[in-house]
């Protein structure tokens, strides 16, 4: 993959604001490693052009199913699941997990 992959050659397109829950900020801010968190920032930054970057969160357990339709890309053990609203133009991060832990955990600071 060539470092102008992710280059948009439209730069006229108005790009998505970015907004993280207070879940999602809290686990970014607890990424122990740096290289890491500051690996996942760039993602974040990325989806603000590019919301359509992960891949589509359809778990087969009905307990790690989130409340609205959202997506999926991973960094390092860390996966970043985010909802885009396409109307609004928004991409809302609604948690950074560590997959290490309980899928069955998963949204459960969400309403």
């Amino acid at each position: 993959m060539g470092h102008n992959e992710f280059v948009d050659d439209d730069e006229s397109v108005e790009p998505y604001e970015v907004r993280l829950t207070d879940e999602a900020l809290y686990a970014y801010a607890d990424i122990p490693s740096r290289g890491v968190r500051g690996r996942v920032g760039m993602l974040l930054d990325f989806l603000a052009m590019h919301p359509y970057y992960g891949q589509a969160y359809a778990p087969y357990y009905p307990s790690a199913r989130p409340p609205v339709p959202c997506r999926i890309f991973f960094c390092d053990h860390y996966g970043v699941y985010y909802h885009v609203n396409e109307e609004a133009r928004i991409v809302t991060v609604m948690t950074i997990e560590d997959e290490r832990r309980n899928p069955l955990l998963r949204f459960g600071g969400i309403n």
